[in-house]
């Protein structure tokens, strides 16, 4: 049962990995015994992405009622996961959490590496929820019992997904700087629960420099057309350049905090900038920009280029793809009805997704496998395991290319009959972008900015 859970999380960390596009930042995880601590929006895919961003062994701290599923209890206790009885779940088990807590412990002391979810819960909330202090009391009972030697680090790894409900959605998993536990020795010597709040709040700080947290659900649009007019208007971005996520969250990070502050000092103002962000993002979402801007200008040279190149790669690729598409259709269509059917929460979407999609795509892999044997012989069935796997990588890749260039030339289409409203645009941006501009500035001399005093 160890080898077949092994298995199984290995792969669902990789499948976690291809249902995202994940983009990984930040250092290396250090060696040695680290705490890695991660906020919880998505349920089951939380933890695959962090492991598949960790890089090492890492066990897993999970809440109680996950082990009494059947079969997936018994795959989570194969893979060493240590768990954690919450007063929500069952309040009468609470005492024996002391025997998980000793064995995580004693895995840091033997130089391992703990993954925890401090908040406590998977959550839909648009920010952190208050983290609890059992990270921070593990690291710190861990060192105070072999004399504060074995350097353990408490590590931020924050996860800030697009959208998490989609399939191929952008993810990033941000490694943070790591927390040296040793420096919390005078005070937990002096009084363990403050030191352990201490810590806590140093995790708490650490998990938001790598996480977007707004104040409510409704600003992510008005924080990510912001970041959209801004960086375009600024020359940051070209018009029609989809960045990665990565690239964008400092940016959307410093437009959550502005718009918070705003929110508090200023309602009328922020309530003028936030109908013009709604207006200029319904405009947006009219023309059909999905993650770019319209051009003020399209030059002919441009377009021609554009036509030749993607044209070209997209003909070039469709044979590939379209056996690919036909190959795994059928697994892509009921994950899709099997979630449509359970209408799942919006933070279990994925993983629901992702669990049917682990049991229909490697049977239709057996199945075209045995068809390929049947018809063809081993050699042809061995030609059909190689083959459709890379089939269906290049499907994804050029079935996401193909969304891109037809999303550009339907804009492109609709500019050329509505001209006015491409110069209506044009102008809304430069005010958008000056007024944000003007904002930063302000916020800025406010001391509120990380870069003045936080």
């Amino acid at each position: 049962m160890r080898f077949l859970g092994r298995s199984l999380t290995r792969a669902a960390v990789r499948a976690a990995g291809v249902f995202y596009r994940l983009e990984r930042v930040g250092p290396e995880l250090p060696e040695g015994p680290v705490v890695i601590v991660t906020n919880h929006p998505n349920m089951l895919m939380d933890p695959l992405l962090a492991l598949n961003a960790a890089g090492r062994r890492v066990r897993v701290l999970a809440k109680a009622p996950l082990f009494e599923i059947p079969f997936f209890g018994q795959v989570l206790r194969s893979v060493d996961t240590l768990p954690l009885y919450r007063v929500q779940d069952r309040p009468d088990q609470l005492q024996r959490n002391v025997s998980a807590f000793r064995e995580a412990v004693e895995t840091l002391s033997q130089g391992g590496a703990i993954l925890t979810f401090p908040e406590g819960k998977s959550h839909a909330s648009p920010a952190l929820a208050p983290l609890k202090t059992g990270a921070a009391r593990m690291a710190l009972e861990a060192e105070d019992a072999a004399d504060w030697r074995l350097g353990i680090r408490v590590v931020p790894l924050g996860l800030a997904y697009q959208r998490k409900h989609r399939f191929r959605s952008r993810v990033v998993a941000g490694i943070g700087q790591p927390i040296v536990v040793l420096g919390w020795r005078g005070q937990y010597e002096v009084d363990r629960a403050a030191a352990a709040r201490s810590l806590t709040s140093a995790i708490t700080s650490g998990l938001e420099r790598q996480t977007l947290n707004l104040s409510e659900e409704s600003d992510r649009e008005r924080v990510e057309t912001a970041d959209l007019v801004y960086a375009r208007a600024k020359g940051l971005v070209g018009w029609r350049q989809r960045e990665p996520l990565a690239e964008r969250l400092p940016r959307l990070q410093r437009f959550a905090r502005q718009f918070a502050w705003l929110r508090a000092e200023d309602p009328d103002r922020w309530d003028r900038l936030n109908r013009t962000l709604s207006v200029y993002g319904r405009w947006l979402r009219e023309l059909g920009s999905g993650e770019a801007d319209v051009p003020p200008r399209y030059r002919t040279a441009s377009v021609v280029r554009f036509v030749l190149r993607e044209a070209a790669v997209l003909a070039f690729g469709l044979p590939a793809a379209a056996l690919g598409t036909l190959a795994w259709y059928v697994p892509f269509f009921f994950a899709g009805i099997i979630c449509r059917l359970m209408r799942p929460d919006m933070e279990t979407v994925a993983t629901v997704k992702l669990l049917a999609g682990l049991i229909l795509y490697p049977a239709t892999l057996v199945a075209w496998v045995v068809l390929a044997a049947v018809m063809g012989g081993p050699a042809a069935a061995v030609l059909v395991t190689v083959l459709l796997p890379l089939l269906g990588y290049v499907a994804l890749q050029w079935q996401a290319r193909r969304e891109e260039v037809w999303e550009d030339v339907k804009l492109f289409l609709r500019v050329l009959r509505h001209p006015k409203i491409r110069d209506q645009l044009s102008e809304e941006r430069a005010a958008l972008a000056a007024e944000l501009e003007a904002i930063e500035l302000e916020w800025e001399r406010t001391g509120m900015s990380p870069t003045g005093v936080s």
